[in-house]
């Protein structure tokens, strides 16, 4: 069974998720995925799916391709204010394809761990704050900081 991590915000889920990405190091997620965790996509006819076997199909693409064919990376921001359908702004992860915004990814912590992943298309990513921080590629960033 995971050990939850009372610590884990929706802000440090989207930096575990860009640090895992941008690095290309999905292992990193492991220990904080919720046991009955899932992912939605608005992208996608079927919308909801495991997320573990999501990271899993994720990881081996990763291990297969060299990474400037994936052409993807993954940006901290936050979505818009007052936001989308009335809602506060929300800590996110820009995802950037052919180095332009792709999609926002947003999270749902539960008991510590990282319960849900939605990727969206709205709010639009070009609608986000941008932070300009790339956790991975630029590791400045310390996860006490935002705490």
């Amino acid at each position: 069974m995971t050990e939850a991590r009372p610590s884990l915000t929706e802000k440090t889920a989207a930096i575990a998720w860009a640090r895992a990405w941008n690095t290309r190091n999905l292992e990193l997620l492991r220990p904080l995925i919720h046991r009955k965790s899932y992912i939605t996509d608005q992208r996608r006819w079927d919308p909801r799916r495991d997320l573990k076997d999501y990271l899993q199909r994720l990881q081996d693409l990763f291990d297969h391709l060299p990474s400037e064919h994936l052409g993807a990376a993954m940006e901290l921001a936050e979505t818009p204010s007052p936001g989308f359908i009335g809602d506060p702004p929300r800590p996110c992860v820009i995802e950037y394809r052919r180095r332009r915004p792709y999609a926002s990814i947003l999270f749902r912590v539960h008991a510590g761990l990282i319960r849900q992943v939605e990727i969206r298309l709205l709010p639009p990513p070009s609608e986000c704050s941008l932070s300009g921080i790339y956790p991975g590629i630029e590791e400045s960033l310390d996860l006490a900081e935002v705490n």
